[in-house]
């Protein structure tokens, strides 16, 4: 079984190297067919990654940009998780929140960024708030499936003990929104970081965003395309270095 686990783990990871040789190889018949004034060739975007890392400007709008996405992504799971959970134990509470719930989930974020720019001008709060909005659905959703996926036996049986509400969260109903959060979670890594760069460009005087405008109109291509990297590579590094290895450990914790 351990050897079965290790070859289909070389297997992937092979494969993972020919899609991403893959890509290279395309950028750059791209970067020759079209000019590197529009797409910058790999080698010309790691030149300028490096030449951003020696700049301490890079490391200012960077750590701005990942405090703006953490106060964000606080928000959207507080917030998700609470009334996910008040949504999955009371019916009515749902249907309350579903016309909210829909609204945000086909709000196109650009235009929560002009009505936010609108309400908070521009800068980290209407950022904040933008993001926490477009990742709310998904915590919200998933954490009441969670709650609505328990086993009703174990609820009918707590009932029958006479467990308090709260114990009943603490044990029965958590557990049971583990999984489903977690995918949540993972999933709003990656639209959260997008938003907070777009949110940015159009409306903050700071972080990867403006970084990533002001590379635009300058027309310093390599310099554009490193951000972008940078945006993979921090997206892709909290799902890694964070997201996985919290999931990982809850979830042992819960079989055991």
């Amino acid at each position: 079984m351990g050897e079965q686990r290790t070859d289909l783990s070389r297997s992937r990871n092979l494969w993972a190297l020919i899609g991403v040789a893959g890509v290279l190889f395309a950028w750059q018949v791209l970067s020759l067919s079209l000019g590197d004034l529009l797409i910058a060739s790999p080698r010309q975007t790691l030149i300028g990654l490096v030449r951003l890392l020696a700049t301490g400007d890079f490391y200012r709008d960077f750590f701005i940009t990942l405090q703006r996405f953490a106060f964000s992504l606080f928000f959207a799971v507080l917030f998700g998780m609470i009334f996910g959970i008040m949504a999955g134990l009371e019916q009515r509470v749902k249907w309350v929140l579903e016309p909210l719930n829909r609204v945000l989930m086909s709000m196109p974020p650009v235009v929560l960024v002009m009505v936010a720019m609108l309400w908070f001008g521009m800068g980290g709060v209407q950022t904040v708030f933008v993001t926490t909005l477009i990742m709310f659905p998904l915590i919200y959703a998933n954490t009441m499936a969670g709650i609505e996926s328990v086993d009703s036996g174990l609820v009918e049986m707590a009932r029958v003990y006479r467990a308090s509400r709260a114990r009943m969260i603490r044990e029965i109903y958590c557990p049971g929104i583990y999984a489903p959060l977690f995918a949540a979670l993972s999933l709003s890594a990656g639209m959260g970081m997008r938003v907070v760069v777009l949110a940015e460009v159009l409306g903050a005087s700071s972080g990867i965003g403006y970084a990533f405008s002001l590379a635009r109109t300058n027309v310093d291509t390599p310099a554009l395309y490193a951000w972008i990297i940078v945006c993979l590579i921090v997206g892709g590094g909290i799902n890694a270095t964070l997201l996985t290895p919290m999931k990982n450990r809850v979830l042992r914790w819960k079989e055991e």
